[in-house]
């Protein structure tokens, strides 16, 4: 009787583990496609900012420097508004 029961937890662990080793497979299965995925997606940025004449080790400054760029360009273009006129306009 003891046998069976140790026969008992046995196959149960057995079954724990086969399901387990199941389940990673699964998990493996998914990770592995994202991957290519994500792969797949980061080839085509990298095509992308080569048609811009970026190297993907300088996205980053090159990124940095548009910004700075943007915010240049919208500070004079905030300059050349009439705000003051158009404030007064308003509030005829």
């Amino acid at each position: 009787m003891a046998e069976s029961k140790e026969q008992a937890l046995y196959e149960e662990q057995i079954s724990r583990l086969k399901e387990a080793l199941n389940n990673s497979r699964v998990l493996r299965e998914r990770a592995l496609s994202k991957k290519e995925l994500l792969e797949q997606q980061r080839e085509k940025l990298y095509q992308k900012a080569a048609e811009y004449g970026v190297k993907p080790e300088e996205l980053e400054d090159k990124i940095a420097s548009l910004k700075l760029e943007m915010d240049q360009l919208l500070k004079e273009a905030n300059k050349l508004i009439p705000w003051e006129l158009l404030e007064k306009e308003r509030s005829r």
